[in-house]
């Protein structure tokens, strides 16, 4: 291939899922009688919960156990699962429709910042999964996004140069921090750039 891209990588969130962060607190409030947006403030206060809940695996158990302490409430453990994968909405068809189609050229894989609950989620659920050779996820690795070490665990368990891997991502700072460790990183602001992005590397 002339422009040397041996891999694909997409996240997820934003690029092939549709997400809601406000759904979850909405979730929580209707079980719990807590205002979403003293939820929100009580959970994303604690540092505790959202950073180790992106990189590394929690067991629903956990989840439930640190939300319920948060909020001073005695939840289920299931709704408090089903609260945090309300955030998951429809897949992103037109990057989706693309992956079968464009694995036939290169590989293709998927470096997401996620958590076990919604991992487990999406292997069950999201059809699109099948489609990639590999599948990154921020809690496996023990790392997340922006982090120069989630990059080059992903570059060294590929096998590949940096250069060989294409990388799209909605957030910026995840892009900037990708390209400084000399990826092709592109950033994902919709179907028609993601099609000349993929076309100018000749896929």
């Amino acid at each position: 291939m002339s422009s040397g891209v041996e891999w694909v990588l997409f996240d997820l969130g934003g690029v092939l899922v549709e997400v809601e962060q406000p759904k979850i607190f909405s979730a929580l409030s209707e079980q719990s009688g807590i205002a979403p947006s003293e939820i929100e403030t009580r959970l994303k206060s604690a540092i505790h919960l959202w950073n180790p809940f992106i990189e590394r695996e929690f067991t629903p158990a956990e989840l439930a156990q640190l939300v319920n302490g948060l909020l001073g409430s005695s939840l289920a453990e299931q709704g408090v699962v089903d609260a945090f994968n309300a955030e998951l909405g429809g897949t992103i068809a037109g990057t989706a429709k693309l992956l079968p189609e464009l694995r036939k050229k290169v590989q293709v894989g998927c470096l997401s910042n996620t958590n076990s609950i919604h991992w487990d989620r999406l292997l069950s659920a999201y059809g699109f999964m099948e489609h990639f050779d590999r599948r990154f996820a921020s809690q496996i690795l023990g790392c997340a996004k922006p982090k120069g070490e989630i990059y080059e665990k992903v570059e060294n368990l590929l096998g590949a140069h940096p250069r060989a891997i294409l990388f799209f991502d909605d957030r910026q700072e995840n892009v900037d921090a990708a390209a400084r460790r000399g990826w092709n990183a592109r950033l994902y602001a919709g179907h028609d750039g993601l099609l000349r992005d993929l076309a100018a590397a000749g896929l």
